[in-house]
């Protein structure tokens, strides 16, 4: 799926999020029912070693409680809310849901996880149809290391960074090819089609976050990004399908 280079794919944020509780397998099941090309998901690890699907660090947003996921065990995870009842999902239970029906882009939130997660990528044999994106780019470079042929997203502004000009965009882009990323996946207000141009002319993919206004998914779609990360992927596919 990822090597289409004949349309736009559409990647559920933290699953079909605009329809379902974020990051849970419920959000991954209604990605798949709404035909998005890619799930992003965020993972991090337990107190006890096991990668869990979630984005915040501390789970007060998620389930009203106190506490860091690194301090908690997955028993103790289990028994909380993450949204309508549904419990917080291991990575293997993600992958075993969506293997074979929907691509992943999967996000690094925290150092020294990636060793785990590309081993279960390995042991499902879904390196070909998976994206390992990142804020934290060092990580990236190790991954890079471990498993030379999974595709690679850096994911930008990275956290203090403070003027963004063009300057500042091409050393994002220039960073992709001096690595050798597959992509670059950057906040949705960075790009327009000096962006985008420059960074396909060097065999980088773009694919911003997140969008969800009608506008925003248009501007994208009419300067030729490669993939549309959105919270509500009915909507995306709904306008995708209106330039087709």
């Amino acid at each position: 799926m990822i090597e289409s280079e004949k349309k736009i794919l559409i990647v559920g944020h933290r699953g079909a999020s605009s329809d379902s509780p974020e990051n849970t397998l419920k959000a991954f099941e209604k990605a798949i029912e709404l035909k998005a090309d890619y799930v992003e998901f965020d993972v991090q690890e337990t107190r006890d070693g096991n990668i869990v699907v979630t984005h915040d660090e501390d789970i007060k947003r998620i389930t009203g409680k106190d506490g860091l996921i690194k301090d908690m065990t997955l028993k103790e995870l289990r028994k909380l809310n993450f949204g309508e009842g549904e419990k917080i999902p291991t990575l293997q239970e993600l992958v075993e849901l969506t293997k074979n029906k929907i691509g992943l882009n999967c996000e690094i939130k925290v150092e020294g996880i990636t060793e785990k997660v590309i081993h279960i990528f390995r042991e499902y044999d879904i390196i070909d149809t998976t994206l390992v994106s990142s804020f934290i780019h060092d990580e990236l470079l190790k991954i890079q290391k471990l498993e030379p042929s999974i595709k690679l997203a850096s994911l930008e502004p990275t956290p203090g960074t403070i003027k963004i000009d063009w300057d500042k965009k091409k050393e994002m882009i220039q960073y992709c090819i001096d690595n050798n990323l597959y992509a670059i996946n950057p906040l949705v207000m960075m790009v327009d089609q000096l962006f985008v141009d420059f960074a396909h002319a060097n065999n980088v993919k773009v694919f911003p976050w997140t969008v969800d206004s009608k506008v925003s998914i248009k501007k994208l779609i009419r300067i030729g990004v490669d993939g549309i990360i959105t919270n509500d992927i009915s909507r995306a596919k709904d306008i995708l399908k209106s330039f087709s």
